[in-house]
């Protein structure tokens, strides 16, 4: 990309490069739809019973499932869409921010980075937690290093705390950028004056008030939140030394991998590196490059000690590359010159950098139709696998639904998975509430949820679904009618396997079915 163009044309390719990827991707989800992640249809249930809190995150997810119910009707593809206009608004985002730091080339390069990276295709295709969070950060960056510059300061501030409050509401992972915002202040000489200002520690630590509707709802809830979260801390301790030692080097090198898949390799390892030599060289380095340091570097540096010592999922860091990706842009722009290469194999670098990135984007949208078109579907290879076979689980399940009398009225319980539970509840096609029982623990929202016998269901009819090919119900459920009836046993094929089922007909429910 030629150094001596007008701004004005930087900006114009990297827009329309944001409005192509929008247009494909729109293109994509319109003539190939997908069924919904296991994640998706949850959090879509979540989204039909709106409330301050859930069992295992902040509310912002089940809201805009909420919002997007009640617009477009929760259609698959409108949350596909919603996915990618979340993605999308990250994009402008992330090139406004570069601008901001660099200048108009750099960001067209971190626009090039980012839509070369396999990890943004997810985050523009499936509608998680992650979309509102990516969204939200970037714009906290964003305004913040507008407030550090002296830019609308008052305008700025109550935009930070804005976007960090909303952050707090869409995942845990938001409560990492305050600290992260004070410490860069603190670090560098030019910044610590702004550490005396009220307004910037009422602006970033007052959006902790954000967190007051699920605090609310967790002091209703027995803390159940707090207790899911501490599950996944702490280490896997084996039987002796050298399996401990073996367990934590495999889990550090799972993450580690999946981290070089994420981003591609090449962009991953230059991030890598240029986070290292930057550490080491972060008194001599300018404000705006100690400023991605410390919100992609310092946090990433952490993550990869916590994954010597446990299982870290590999969506945790996808924040801090937000700052990462600027970052990389300018070392290839030759803003950043803390790590010097020669021009030659920088522009070497970058080609190996993006291409792998691209053809792993395009094997992403592309390889799943040529495994379909294969017979191949369930191939472990394909990335589309664990998203196949929900619709054909609810088709099936609604054609057993049919052949009993009175189906309308019965309502349909789910003694297994919150993802059989969730896939029910929107593929079938009256999209009725589906109970989740016979769990042994409180393990998702529906175990925090009123279940029949409490939604007022004394008397009515039961359908209810079994993992598993059964003669019988399992032995709490006909404690619990008059009569139970073995209707069908269902075969489905998922993109992991076969999945079997029981479906019993359940008459009259005389007391509560254990959850």
């Amino acid at each position: 990309m030629k150094a001596n163009l007008p701004d004005s044309t930087y900006q114009r390719y990297a827009i329309g490069l944001i409005f192509l990827a929008l247009i494909v991707r729109t293109l994509y989800s319109v003539f190939y739809p997908v069924n919904l992640a296991g994640d998706e249809a949850y959090y879509w249930d979540w989204g039909r019973r709106p409330a301050m809190g859930y069992f295992s995150k902040p509310p912002m997810i089940a809201w805009i499932y909420a919002v997007v119910d009640k617009v477009a009707g929760a259609s698959l593809l409108s949350i596909r869409v919603t996915a990618i206009l979340f993605g999308t608004a990250s994009l402008f985002v992330t090139y406004w921010f570069t601008k901001k730091l660099f200048d108009s080339r750099t960001a067209l390069f971190a626009v090039i980075i980012a839509l070369s990276i396999p990890g943004n295709c997810l985050l523009n295709f499936v509608l998680t937690i992650d979309a509102p969070l990516v969204l939200v950060w970037s714009l906290s960056l964003l305004f913040f290093w507008n407030y550090i510059n002296g830019e609308r300061k008052g305008l700025s501030l109550f935009l930070l705390f804005l976007c960090i409050g909303l952050g707090h509401l869409s995942k845990q992972m938001m409560l990492f950028f305050p600290p992260l915002a004070i410490a860069f202040l603190a670090s560098g000489a030019e910044t610590r004056h702004l550490l005396k200002k009220p307004g910037t520690w009422l602006a970033i630590f007052g959006s902790l008030i954000f967190l007051a509707p699920p605090l609310i709802w967790n002091s209703q809830n027995d803390w159940i939140t707090f207790t899911h979260m501490s599950t996944h801390v702490g280490a896997k301790q084996e039987p002796t030394l050298w399996a401990t030692l073996y367990e934590r080097v495999e889990t550090f090198l799972e993450f580690f991998g999946s981290q070089l898949g994420a981003l591609s390799p090449v962009t991953a390892v230059l991030l890598f590196m240029l986070t290292v030599v930057g550490a080491f060289k972060y008194r001599n380095i300018s404000t705006r490059s100690r400023y991605l340091i410390v919100f992609c570097g310092v946090p990433l540096v952490l993550i990869l000690v916590v994954a010597m010592f446990q299982k870290v999922q590999p969506n945790w860091p996808a924040v801090l590359y937000l700052a990462g990706v600027p970052m990389v842009a300018a070392w290839f722009t030759k803003v950043i010159d803390w790590f010097p290469v020669e021009d030659k194999n920088r522009k070497r670098l970058f080609r190996f950098a993006i291409i792998p990135g691209f053809l792993l984007c395009a094997f992403f949208y592309f390889s799943p139709m040529v495994f379909s078109l294969a017979g191949a579907e369930g191939h472990k290879a394909n990335p589309n696998r664990r998203l196949i076979g929900s619709a054909r689980f609810a088709k099936a399940v609604q054609e057993v639904r049919e052949t009993i009398p009175g189906w309308e009225t019965a309502f349909v319980a789910v003694a297994g998975h919150r993802y059989d539970t969730s896939h029910l509840a929107f593929g079938l096609p009256d999209r009725p509430r589906v109970y989740n029982i016979l769990r042994s623990q409180v393990d998702s929202q529906y175990k925090v949820w009123p279940g029949p016998w409490e939604d007022g269901k004394q008397g009515q009819n039961a359908i209810i679904v079994l993992p598993g090919i059964h003669s019988s119900p399992f032995p709490p459920i006909p404690k619990s009618f008059e009569e139970v009836k073995l209707i069908d046993q269902i075969e489905v094929q998922f993109g992991s396997g076969i999945g079997k089922f029981s479906i019993f007909h359940a008459k009259k429910m005389t007391q509560p079915l254990p959850l």
